[in-house]
């Protein structure tokens, strides 16, 4: 049996070389690969920001527009308040005034004609009654609409605001995008170069040799 070990052959420089080429080419081309698919994806993610932005901010233009419109409805009912309230109180006056008449007739004894205005000056008492509990609905109502409008109104605020933040995020995600697009095009370019250069190094050598 024969213990001699045969001696260490050194590897070829030149093989070494081209190994750690290959090596240095192939992890730039994978990074640049790797920084162009992370540049789509955040593009595609900036746009889908930038829909839901716009979407959020054409909602909560749409709010603000519907809170006005509540705040019209209110400022019409406030007026029917007003007017509720002082025809209510006109026709209370008349009724009082039907009554004294009805008392004067009965003290002159017409008792026919006194009955009609106490049935009458009774019946404007019940209406202005009704008027005046009207009055105080219309006017809860109306308070009921301020509160809608400034709650819709706030709504609306907020979804602009949201929009506008989404705009903000698309706008960092698209250069965020473009700057990974950039720098795994620069990898790729820098890794196809030292290929070229390797290769052509390679072929003058081989052109020496000859």
């Amino acid at each position: 049996m024969n213990d001699t070990q045969e001696p260490l052959i050194p590897p070829d420089p030149e093989m070494v070389d081209a190994a750690m080429t290959a090596a240095y080419v192939s992890n730039q081309l994978t990074r640049g690969e790797d920084a162009l698919y992370i540049a789509r994806r955040r593009a595609h993610h900036g746009e889908l920001e930038s829909a839901a932005g716009v979407n959020d901010i054409m909602q909560g233009a749409d709010m603000l527009s519907a809170s006005e419109d509540v705040a019209d409805m209110s400022a019409v009912v406030a007026s029917l308040n007003e007017e509720d309230l002082e025809d209510a109180m006109e026709i209370g006056a008349i009724s009082g005034e039907l009554a004294v008449l009805s008392d004067v007739m009965a003290t002159l004894e017409m008792e026919t004609v006194s009955e009609f205005l106490l049935d009458r000056s009774q019946r404007l008492r019940e209406l202005s009654v009704e008027n005046i509990l009207r009055y105080g609905a219309l006017r809860a109502l109306s308070h009921t609409l301020n509160e809608a409008g400034d709650r819709v109104a706030a709504l609306g605020e907020q979804e602009v605001a949201e929009g506008q933040a989404r705009l903000g995020l698309a706008e960092a995600a698209t250069a965020n995008s473009e700057a990974m697009a950039l720098a795994g095009e620069e990898m790729i370019a820098e890794g196809l170069a030292k290929l070229a250069a390797a290769q052509g190094a390679l072929d003058a050598g081989e052109e020496l040799d000859v």
